[in-house]
């Protein structure tokens, strides 16, 4: 499963077609492992370039804030898009024609565009960039905590929902461990 993961990702990423703002949501939505509604209230001011965070402020499991890592060709992008965009601090992120805040509906849309357009056979929601995320995270070995944590789950529980998925992560640990340690003689 996670190298056909993976190549669907690089062909919905790699369509010519793909207009720029879609491509930036997309690749928000998977390397931060954002939920739609947090990547549509992200403003400009939540973006931290100096720390390579985001500031999600207000999101489905809690009000309180939290920080999320950017990944450094992620958080490039974002900062060339805020200055080809001209956002100020108080801008959203993602905007549409008639609102200043792009809607749940359409990053739905564009998703399911994106998916169409690259040929990809299957359903892609806004919910699989977030899920192939937090599976290839634990199929490389990425802690389960850790990967919690980037998920903003409050309970562990949410998480190991995810180690279902990724049994070859698993099956990776225990061959590392038995490789190093011989089995003893009984």
């Amino acid at each position: 499963m996670p190298q056909r993961v993976k190549e669907e990702y690089n062909q919905l990423l790699n369509n010519p077609y793909l207009p720029r703002k879609d491509d930036l949501i997309i690749q928000m939505l998977y390397g931060c492992a954002l939920r739609v509604s947090e990547l549509c209230n992200i403003r400009v001011k939540d973006v931290n370039i100096e720390n390579a965070t985001i500031t999600i402020l207000e999101s489905k499991r809690s009000k309180d804030p939290a920080l999320v890592p950017v990944p450094t060709t992620l958080l490039k992008m974002i900062n060339q898009w805020i200055s080809d965009n001209n956002l100020t601090k108080a801008s959203y992120l993602f905007f549409s024609q008639l609102s200043p805040k792009i809607s749940r509906t359409q990053i739905h849309r564009i998703i399911k565009e994106a998916g169409q357009r690259a040929g990809i056979e299957k359903a892609i929601t806004t919910h699989s960039m977030r899920r192939t995320r937090a599976t290839l995270l634990l199929d490389e070995g990425l802690p389960l905590e850790q990967v919690s944590r980037l998920l903003r789950h409050k309970n562990i529980i949410s998480t190991m929902v995810y180690l279902q998925i990724s049994i070859k992560g698993l099956q990776q640990a225990i061959s590392k461990i038995d490789t190093k340690n011989s089995l003893p003689d009984f």
